[in-house]
Order: structure tokens, then C-alpha cells, then sequence
């Protein structure tokens, strides 16, 4: 069964990133390393830690928006690490299943002028680490 994926929230600091118009993929992985026994012939792949690839949002722009897209260009220019979180819809009540990284940080911006008619803003972030996730409730 899949889940429908309206309502999804993400918050930058816990500001909340308002009308958001794209979500990248949480893609958990471990980096590998593979190593060859030489009295054996034998190749041996390492796993190493998990930790989440980078995820690509988009938004509507606006420039005197101060929350969450502006918490995303602030940490993006300070280039200072933030709290993200994004609630999934799979709401079974209170809330959806939560991802949470403490220690991310926003890689990328770039201003689309021409997004469907209107401005958008594109943000890249990188995630430190796994992620804590909390089940919906």
C-alpha cells in the first residue's frame, strides 16, 4: 500500500518551509569500500556508517517571507548548520512519521525566475548522519 504525499511539512529550525512545491527522495546509505584477500582471491566489501544523501526541495519564492524559506537563506548564507525536519502525511492522528537531522546544513540555492509563472527557489541540503525518525501517531 503507498502513501499519498499531500500535506507533507518541512521545518528549518522549526519554521515551517511554506508552500512547498517539490521533495527530493531520503535516500539512506552506506558508503562501501571493497578489499581483496590475496592468499585467498577473495573480495570482501566493507560497509561503512549510514548516513542520508543530499535531498533537492523547491518552493515558491518570496523574498519577505521570514520563515522557513527565510531560515533556508539564512542558514544557506551564514552557512551555518540547522535542525530539519520533514513530517511525511501518513498521518494516524497527531502526526506523520517524522525524519529529523540535527546537524544539516543547505548546500545549494539557486532562484528560478520563470517556475510555472512564477519565482521558485531550489535548496539543497545536506544531512549529517542518519536521520532520528519518530513513527506517526
Amino acid at each position: 500500500m503507498s502513501i499519498k504525499t499531500e500535506g507533507i511539512k518541512v521545518t528549518v529550525n522549526s519554521k515551517v518551509v511554506g508552500c512547498l512545491y517539490k521533495l527530493g527522495a531520503i535516500k539512506l546509505e552506506r558508503e562501501s569500500s571493497e578489499k581483496k584477500c590475496m592468499s585467498e582471491g577473495v573480495t570482501k566489501t566493507i560497509l561503512g556508517a549510514i548516513k542520508t544523501g543530499d535531498i533537492d526541495l523547491s518552493v515558491a519564492y518570496d523574498p519577505t517571507d521570514t520563515a522557513g524559506k527565510g531560515e533556508l537563506e539564512s542558514v544557506f548564507n551564514s552557512n551555518s548548520p540547522c535542525e530539519i525536519k520533514i513530517e511525511l502525511s501518513d498521518t494516524a492522528g497527531t502526526n506523520g512519521t517524522t525524519f529529523t537531522w540535527s546537524e544539516a546544513g543547505v548546500k545549494g540555492l539557486e532562484i528560478d525566475p520563470d517556475s510555472d509563472g512564477e519565482v521558485g527557489a531550489n535548496f539543497t541540503l545536506v544531512m549529517n548522519g542518519k536521520p532520528t525518525v519518530t513513527p506517526a501517531a
